[in-house]
Parts: C-alpha cells; structure tokens; sequence
C-alpha cells in the first residue's frame, strides 16, 4: 500500500464559495494534514493565488496540469457537467493515474444527457476506480449510467470545518448586530438565485413569507439569507420588494460577500434548507454538525435529526418552525447526540487502496 499518494483534485475551488468548492478546499487541507499529496486543478473562471491550486483558464499553469505526475485524478463533478471532467479523464489514463469520480449532484435523468454527453459520462464511470455518490438514489443513476455496482459506494460529502478566525472576519460587520439583535435568528443560503421547475431553487421567497409569519408571533425574530452570487437580479428586486411590502426590512437580512457561512451558522438557533430540489446539501450537515436545530425539505433524503416539510409547502414549513422553536430544547437536545461519520478518512482510504493497486499492477 503506498502511504503517501500523490492526488491531483479536479473541481473548483473557493471562490465561489458553494459546497463543492468548499469540500474540495476541506479535502485538500485534509489530505496534506494526513501526508498525501495534493493538488487542485481549478475549473473556476476565477484565477486564485493558493499554493497547490492551478488553474485551467491561467496558461501559465497548463504545465503542470498537464504534466504532473498523478497516482489518482479525483473529478468532482454535479449535474450534465461531462465536459472537463471527460478531459481529465483522457489526462489520467495518459498519466497512468487511477480515476476516482463524485457526483455530488445529478438531478437530471440519464436519457436528458445528449447522446455525446452520454458516451463520454459511461467511459469515465467505467474507467473509474471508484465512484461516491452522495445518496443511494444517485448511485442507482450512477449504475444506470455504467458504473460498476461495486464500484459505487454512497458517502456523504461532508467535511467538518477547521475554525479559523480570518474566515470569522470576512464575514461583514454589518451582520453581526443584526445577528444579535433578533431572536429566534434563523439562517438560510444559496450559492445563487437559480429557478428550478419554475419555482424559487432555494425558496428564498418562502423564507421571507416565514420570516413575516413569524413576526406575528415573535416581534423580535430574524432570517439571514447568505446569496454567495445574486446572478439574477431582477428576481433579486422582487424578492426585496416582497421583504418591504411585508413590512419586515428589520428583520430580513440578505448577507451577498462570498464568504463562509459556517461563522453565521454557529450563532444561529435554527437553519432552514426551503429547497425544491438538492443534492447532499452540506449546509444543512454543516449545521448539525454544530449541533444547530434544522428545518428542510423533503425535495431529496435528508439526514437524521432533520425536521422535515413537504416541498414547496409555505405552511407546513412555517409550522414546522414553529415547532421546533416552540419545543426547542427537545430539537437541541436531539442534535447534539448525532454522530458524525468520518468522510475524510474514508476518502483517504480510498486514496490509498486505489494507489497501492495501481503500484501492484
């Protein structure tokens, strides 16, 4: 088994700050801390200056994308994204590196791949050493797709956060007396302002309807919506026109710097995940893993100790809230017995089974 393998991570890396970036970012960290090493190659149009990471759209750092010597390529991928990744996957079978493959989202069917994009996602599933899908329902799609069953394992992409208090004071000042001038202090996030089905992705529109039937009941209460990217604005201006009309300005705070959320996270009473569809969503395991009460969806599974409303339902979330403020120690007492399991030793294990595989054969 080779202890030390050398990880070429393709994906992007913060900023953006979303929770593929932020996993990538996390493993990174990890695999240098536990003597692996690593590099990322960025798919991010945003150039960075971080140690380790090369990005594609820089000329400058093709060199060693290309020619560095890999004993496993990681592809993070979401979605149709085949492109890129697809390219990697001709690098890593050039380099003779071993190719490991998440999908941290796939909520399109297999059939909605155009006939290349099929072709292309079945060769790396097959070439793939291992598979992670973050749900049994995505790896069945994986499978459907042509991925080896034994070759997918299911394993939540969650990383624990390292505290660091630089990332603390990005967070704009601004927010901080909002914070704790409000009580309940509620929080939510989204990467951008997408539309799925037509409807609000994150449902950020039901969070500013919670947001005012809460108020009737509890003058003081308060929603921090953390939007790494606006993306459209002129959504976003309705969106603030409801948050007038409803007379809650004092109480809704939209938080739009690109930073982490976890600093927001630790000083809120409850998390609220409104989304019509998902993947794993780290925000909400980021949130009980700082033993923070939850409130999501039932768009996708969500993890234990989760409240749960039915999607795109405006009253029933609201009711959910409701009782989980309203029995609150209950909901605190319920998230701070939840274990965690060990996503970065898992992942390092594969890393290392993978490299001793390939040094065998």
């Amino acid at each position: 088994m080779t202890d030390r393998p050398r990880v070429g991570i393709v994906g992007v890396y913060p900023p953006p700050i979303g929770g593929v970036s932020i996993h990538i970012q996390r493993l990174m960290a990890g695999c240098r801390d536990n003597g692996i090493r690593c590099i990322v190659f960025d798919v991010s149009r945003r150039l960075k200056k971080v140690p380790g990471v090369y990005n594609i759209v820089r000329v400058s750092d093709w060199p060693r994308i290309l020619f560095s010597p890999q004993d496993i390529v990681h592809i993070h991928t979401t979605n149709m994204n085949w492109k890129i990744p697809s390219i990697f996957c001709y690098l890593a079978i050039i380099k003779g590196a071993r190719l490991v493959f998440s999908c941290h989202s796939l909520i399109y069917r297999p059939q909605d791949f155009s006939p290349l994009g099929r072709r292309m996602m079945k060769m790396m599933l097959k070439t793939a050493s291992h598979c992670i899908a973050v749900n049994a329902e995505m790896k069945e799609k994986l499978v459907s797709m042509g991925a080896r069953p034994d070759k997918v394992i299911v394993l939540t992409p969650y990383l624990p956060p390292l505290i660091k208090e630089e990332e603390i004071a990005e967070i704009p000042p601004e927010v901080w007396p909002f914070m704790k001038g409000h009580k309940p202090l509620l929080s939510a996030n989204g990467s951008a302002i997408y539309k799925f089905n037509g409807e609000d992705l994150y449902g950020i529109d039901m969070c500013i309807d919670l947001c005012a039937a809460l108020k009737s009941i509890y003058p003081g209460v308060g929603l921090v919506f953390c939007l790494q990217n606006i993306s459209d604005y002129d959504y976003f201006h309705e969106l603030k026109r409801k948050i007038a009309e409803k007379g809650i300005e004092d109480n809704f705070l939209f938080q739009t710097k690109p930073c982490q959320f976890y600093p927001v996270l630790m000083k809120s009473d409850i998390f609220v995940r409104p989304t019509n569809t998902d993947g794993d969503a780290i925000s909400l395991r980021e949130a009980l893993y700082l033993k923070v009460p939850s409130v999501a969806s039932d768009a996708v599974p969500r993890p234990e100790g989760t409240a749960i409303f039915k999607s795109r339902d405006t009253a029933g979330f609201i009711d959910c809230v409701k009782e989980v403020w309203e029995n609150y120690a209950d909901h605190k007492k319920r998230v701070e017995y939840l274990s965690m399991p060990d996503v970065l030793g898992e992942i390092l294990a594969i890393y290392r089974r993978v490299a001793g595989e390939s040094s065998e054969s």
